[in-house]
């Protein structure tokens, strides 16, 4: 039997033989090995899938086929296909950039729908150059790259050019606001605006991972500006926007600050677009000992929180620091690191609280405009119990950067922790708009506002977009909502994961909370909150 997926306008084949094949791979893996729930999940839309019998890929048949639900499951009620659905992709592309990534078959689960596809990896060879084709040249950087390139005038008569180089030279301006991106000069950049060329060949001549391009174009009556974002790995384009206003000369400085404005939002910050992107274009199995792997290890951790990729991130910046002990962002990602280790029971260093104080302390003095090691040093003042300090340093790192999103949803849930709910949640809602790749603790700030105030719908709504399995604040929120809402059944399940999974958090979760919560109030009500959900379950 073979099975024909369509991609690219190619035809891809394989065997059922094949598929079953790299399926058994995925599944013995030692990340599937953990989920009992996610193998069976991806083993039964696989096979659904081999046997033609795709259109009962509903979440009704999966509940109940792969997943153990009653035949009186209700999918409009009860999200947890959903909610694993989401799972199962993330622990697939970890599998892809980890144990699988030399793997000549993808499976993969495409959001929206529960039938998996089946893809070829595709590999870039950068030896397969033609006679006239320029050689691509290799090159090595300690950090992640950017270059802008100067945007193309296709107005009438080149006119409005003061407005198109401007582009350029402000999107260069803010994007080295962000530490964890270096920035080619524009200057630079320049021989490209009359000299196009293979963008992978301008990359390699630039050093650079990532280039952005543009053109402003106008009619009559309106201006547009197309702006794209370019890997010159491999000449792919992995963002583009188009801005379409009125043309009004008296505006366009305006415009060209919003628009400027809001793809730095987009693309730069430690959770914006390029970052994202090259976590899963380098990533590999076992962590590097440059500064550059390290930050992309330690994006990945705060993207799942597992067990694995914490040991693996933490050896990383670790083995980062030794080779550079100046690198103030890695001290700062480093006292952060031990901070999470600390709350989340994973093995740390002696006093991690104090430790992380000092790093991000020794940080700010190497850099003062480090912006991570502001946002690091107010979350070591938050453990300490100094709330005051924590807002003042939160505030010294949002004047460092306004731009950056990553890290106004930070200190976002940084204001939340210590029970500055209004504020917290102006900052995050406007994180979250501005970038949607946020990890899942942005969420956990949005909770603890709607179940302090009561909402506890909306907490629930929060509570599912927590998808953490190794973090014990997946179940507990989900617990704490439904208790709230008369879920009984639903809270008893979610209780039982977090009393299976997380005992000794359960025996002393007043402290566990205590450790980065300054409010003692919510400590108490979500402490009130489990014992009446293992009231009910009695």
């Amino acid at each position: 039997m073979l099975l024909n997926t369509q991609e690219n306008n190619e035809l891809y084949k394989y065997s059922e033989k094949e598929i079953v094949g790299e399926l058994h791979l995925i599944l013995s893996s030692q990340l599937f090995a953990r989920s009992t729930v996610l193998s069976n999940f991806l083993k039964y839309i696989v096979h659904e899938t081999l046997d033609n019998r795709t259109e009962n890929l509903k979440e009704y048949t999966i509940a109940v086929n792969a997943l153990g639900k009653s035949s009186s499951f209700n999918p409009q009620v009860d999200a947890i296909v959903r909610i694993h659905a989401g799972r199962l992709r993330r622990l697939l592309n970890e599998y892809y950039t980890s144990n699988g990534n030399s793997n000549t078959i993808r499976i993969e689960v495409v959001k929206g729908t529960y039938v998996p596809v089946f893809r070829p990896r595709l590999e870039y060879n950068t030896n397969n150059v033609s006679e006239n084709e320029k050689p691509i040249k290799q090159f090595s950087r300690s950090k992640l790259t950017l270059a802008v390139l100067p945007f193309r005038n296709l107005c009438p008569n080149n006119d409005y050019q003061f407005f198109v180089d401007g582009f350029g030279e402000e999107l260069t301006r803010i994007f080295s606001n962000f530490q964890e991106i270096a920035v080619v000069a524009h200057y630079s950049t320049r021989k490209y605006i009359s000299e196009p060329e293979d963008i992978r060949s301008i990359g390699s001549d630039l050093g650079a991972h990532y280039l952005i391009t543009g053109s402003v174009k106008r009619s009559t009556h309106e201006i547009r500006v197309n702006i794209c974002l370019v890997k010159t790995l491999d000449g792919m384009q992995v963002w583009s926007q188009t801005y379409n206003n009125p043309l009004n000369l008296d505006t366009l400085i305006d415009i060209q600050d919003q628009i400027v404005n809001e793809v730095c939002s987009l693309l730069g910050g430690f959770y914006g677009i390029i970052i994202h992107e090259d976590s899963k274009t380098h990533r590999k199995t076992l962590p590097s000992i440059h500064s550059f792997d390290a930050a992309l290890w330690n994006y990945y951790f705060h993207m799942n929180f597992s067990l694995e990729a914490y040991n693996q991130t933490r050896q990383a910046l670790e083995e980062a620091m030794v080779q550079s002990p100046n690198y103030a962002t890695g001290l700062a990602m480093l006292s952060e690191l031990y901070l999470d280790a600390y709350s989340l029971g994973f093995p740390t260093v002696d006093e991690p609280v104090l430790k992380a104080y000092e790093l991000a302390k020794k940080a700010i003095k190497i850099d003062p405009h480090c912006q991570y090691a502001y946002q690091e040093f107010a979350w070591a003042n938050i453990y300490l119990k100094r709330k005051e300090e924590a807002i003042k340093a939160m505030e010294s790192c949002m004047a460092l950067n306004p731009s950056s999103v990553s890290a106004m949803g930070a200190i976002g849930f940084g204001l939340a922790c210590v029970g500055e709910y209004k504020r917290a949640d102006i900052m995050l809602t406007n994180s979250l708009d501005l970038n949607p790749n946020c990890p899942w603790w942005f969420f956990l700030g949005f909770f603890l506002a709607r179940f302090k105030a009561g909402r506890y719908k909306e907490a629930l709504i929060y509570a599912e977009k927590i998808e953490v399995p190794d973090v014990f604040l997946d179940p507990l929120t989900k617990v704490l909502a439904k208790a709230e809402l008369g879920m009984v059944e639903e809270a008893q399940r979610d209780l039982k994961n977090l009393t299976q999974n997380f005992p000794e958090i359960v025996e002393n979760l007043e402290e566990h909370l205590s450790s980065f919560l300054l409010d003692t109030e919510i400590i108490e009500k979500m402490v009130q909150g489990i014992q009446k959900a293992q009231r009910a379950t009695a």
